[in-house]
């Protein structure tokens, strides 16, 4: 999923955005309804389509960022921030995976009643559902972070109330 541009600007850093919101949405969305049985029924789909929304977001943010690395400097800290870019999707498939489990879960409850106790099935979409949004969650901030710093690592900053600035003031 290569994207280029938007509206004439670099696609990336507009559809990250779309990335690092719906992301942790979904995985706090898919925590609330494994842990919560009653929410389930209703808001499940819910969790799912944001899961699913944000895996599509993430597919568009790599390719249109493997397509702006094509157009800029290459340094040290994009290189970083590219591998570490790499390693969201993986994560995103996995709250998808764990969301659509949840849908799945009353269909199935009733299907082997008697065999799995709600509890069981509960805990064990509880803690799929943790360890991948947690997983989700942290790997989306650390490439955010380094993607920040190989944005603005080489840009002089001002304080508060422009003019100029130097270390040297402080």
């Amino acid at each position: 999923m290569e994207l280029e541009s938007l509206f004439g600007l670099p696609a990336h850093p507009l559809v990250v955005h779309a990335a690092v919101v719906l992301l942790p949405l979904a995985a706090v969305a898919t925590i609330v309804v494994a842990l919560v049985p009653r929410a389930r029924r209703h808001y499940a789909p819910v969790a799912f389509g944001l899961a699913l929304a944000a895996t599509v977001a993430v597919g568009l943010a790599q390719g249109s960022g493997e397509e702006l690395e094509n157009r800029v400097d290459e340094t040290a800290l994009l290189e970083e921030h590219t591998e570490k870019g790499e390693r969201v999707l993986p994560w995103a498939v996995l709250t998808t995976l764990v969301a659509g489990a949840v849908v799945a879960a009353g269909p199935l409850q009733r299907r082997f009643e008697g065999k799995v106790t709600p509890a069981v099935v509960t805990g064990v979409l509880t803690a799929g559902a943790l360890v991948a949004g947690i997983g989700a969650t942290v790997t989306v901030i650390d490439v955010g972070h380094s993607g920040a710093k190989a944005t603005w690592n080489d840009v002089q900053t001002s304080p508060a109330g422009g003019g100029d600035y130097d270390e040297d003031d402080d």
